[in-house]
């Protein structure tokens, strides 16, 4: 016998998980093209495992248990991850680990927060900028970088890192996303891995 809650309701929460551990060995190897795309297909997974899970009928302790799962699986898809790729390409080495350091604490105290407010009450809004962006933000920026001047984003990912973790803990009300935004999100991510790929 197991622990835990098994079923289809959580296998793309765990999957999201995979790909940004796979997406870390490729950033560690000096492959970001392979690493940010995993990065992309754990966001995307995140995005959509809520209405995935949703599809399914699921006691009450199946429901709690997917709560808690995707929690901790954004800490490695979007609080770890995120501090590898700065600690491994930021151009200052200890600045790097400085700002990777921020980050990670700004992102547990995030999910941490968001955690406790979605178990008190259910807003129409996010408070502090969401984790799950920085799936697209850091391949955006990579490919931005590259696009402009080849071999900066040793200096971009400096600067989106401070940035993204000032945004995650700054009471700023964020829409939640809609139809029409899961479908832009969807867009932006397919045009982003093409354009990572035509690299």
């Amino acid at each position: 016998m197991l622990i835990g809650e098994y079923g289809k309701f959580v296998y793309l929460t765990y999957f999201g998980s995979a790909m940004a551990l796979l997406g870390i060995y490729f950033i560690l190897q000096g492959q970001l093209v392979w690493g940010m795309s995993l990065f992309i297909i754990s966001g995307l997974c995140d995005l959509f495992d809520g209405m995935v899970a949703r599809s399914f009928k699921r006691t009450k302790a199946q429901e709690q248990f997917g709560i808690e799962i995707d929690s901790l699986c954004d800490m490695i898809n979007f609080a770890a991850f995120p501090a590898v790729i700065c600690m491994t390409q930021g151009k200052i080495t200890w600045l790097a680990i400085v700002l990777a350091i921020m980050y990670v604490l700004a992102a547990v105290t995030r999910l941490a927060y968001f955690n406790r407010e979605t178990k008190e009450e259910r807003q129409g809004y996010f408070r502090g900028v969401p984790v799950t962006y920085a799936a697209l933000i850091f391949p955006v920026g990579y490919l931005l970088s590259e696009w402009l001047v080849a071999g900066s984003f040793g200096i971009v990912v400096l600067l989106l890192t401070p940035c993204l973790a000032f945004f995650f803990v700054w009471d700023i009300k964020i829409p939640k996303p809609n139809k029409k935004m899961y479908i832009f999100f969807l867009l932006l991510a397919i045009v982003t891995l093409v354009a990572l790929w035509s690299l």
